[in-house]
Formats: C-alpha cells, structure tokens, sequence
C-alpha cells in the first residue's frame, strides 16, 4: 500500500503517523515540491491507496507563489472521485477546504498551543472519530486561518474559537484543522522558532508548555494511533479492492 504525502515543511511531517503506517504496512512516499527542486507532486492518483497533506507555513491560496498548491487541490478531487482516502491536516485541511470551493480565511485570532476541542454528533457514526475518541479532546493548533464548512461536507469536530475544526467529505476524505500527529520534540520547536507570533497569540505559552505536553501529548499520541490507524485502515480495504 502506497500513501502520497505532501510534507510542506521541513519540521512538519507525518510524526507520531508513522506508527499508524507501520502498523498498517503502508509505504508513505513524501513529495516536498517546495523544499526539494527534483520532487514534484505526480498529474494523477496512479500508483497510489491514499492521500496525506501535512502543515505548512504558506497559505492555501498562495497559489500564485506555491503553484503546488494548486496541483494538490486537484489531485484531492482525483483521491476523493475514486474513493481513495484523503487526510488534510492544519495547511493540508485548508487545501481540502478549497479543493472543493470553500472559503480559507483569516482567523479572528490565531489558535497556537493546546485547545479544548468538541466531537460533534456526527463524529459518534464516524469510520475515525466513532471508536470512543474522548469528547472533549485537548489538541495542538498552530494556525492563522480557517474555513467555511462546503456544501455536503459533515462536520465533526468544533471549537470555541475556530468552529469548524473537522470535516468530512464523501466517504473517505479528511479534514483536521488540529496537528494531532505532533510530537512533544515537534511543538516544542514550533513554539521556539515562531517568537514573534507567538507573542502576539499566545504569549504565556512558552513558560506553560511543560505542563501543557505533560497534560496533553498523551492523549493527542492516543488520538493519532485511534483516528490514523482507522484512516490508513480505509486505505488499505480500498486497496485491497483495486488488487
């Protein structure tokens, strides 16, 4: 089993993901069109079970800077036609938003550190949020824009101050705003080489942090296993179909 993954940067690839992946036999073949000069994301789904879009620092619709953006966007409507699964997380979540026509906005406020967030009554039928995932759930966000919720999309996560924090289109494709795939190593140097944003949105979250990972990596690390494991399962049944 094949997973295309689109890393953005350097210090935001799939972390505590990759153990999902192991555990699932897949093989996650990472394009960073941005970072190396010889990778460019492929035309088409070929040859791939899934899709995974990381974080980044750059904007969904940056597109005339980051012509990827683009390229990703379609091949998120490639996946999702062929009901291929798809996961967006925090930049990658806002890819899928737009792919499919919805609006990626500036937040009121940045959310950057831990927060309180809230499965919906859809998520309890979910194929990745249904299998007892604790409600509420305290998850990494690191994030200065939002979206609209698309038409004929199912919301399953909320926020008190982003709302729509999780979404699902069609059968398989995946939307997070949070970076639940983070490892404590990860937030910490986020956090350390973001100063200046950092002090605006948050500027307690430095000398809190230690509590805050003692508090809440284990949970998110739980999150991860359950919601990731459950999605790269989506993948291999539909591999296992196309064989």
């Amino acid at each position: 089993m094949k997973i295309l993954v689109l890393q953005s940067h350097r210090g935001s690839g799939p972390a505590y993901l990759e153990e999902s992946a192991a555990a699932h036999g897949a093989e996650l073949i990472v394009c960073m069109p941005n970072l190396e000069a010889e990778h460019s994301l492929p035309d088409d789904d070929g040859g791939y079970d899934g899709f995974m879009l990381m974080g980044g620092e750059m904007n969904a619709g940056d597109v005339a800077e980051h012509p990827w953006l683009e390229q990703a966007a379609e091949l998120v409507r490639r996946f999702t036609a062929n009901d291929k699964p798809v996961l967006g997380i925090c930049l990658g979540s806002q890819i899928v938003a737009r792919a499919f026509g919805a609006r990626v906005y500036d937040c009121p406020d940045s959310e950057v550190g831990y927060y309180q967030l809230r499965l919906t009554a859809a998520a309890a039928g979910d194929a990745l949020l249904g299998n007892g995932i604790p409600n509420p759930v305290h998850l990494a966000e690191f994030h200065k824009q939002t979206f609209d919720l698309l038409d004929g999309a199912t919301l399953l996560m909320t926020g008190n101050g982003c709302r729509h924090q999780a979404f699902r289109i069609g059968a398989a494709s995946y939307s997070f705003q949070p970076h639940f795939e983070v490892t404590p190593a990860q937030v910490t140097k986020w956090v350390a080489a973001m100063p200046d944003w950092v002090a605006r949105a948050a500027p307690d979250l430095p000398a809190q942090l230690p509590d805050l990972l003692a508090r809440h990596d284990a949970t998110g690390h739980a999150f991860s296993n359950a919601v990731g494991g459950a999605w790269f399962e989506l993948a291999a049944r539909r591999a296992r179909r196309g064989a």
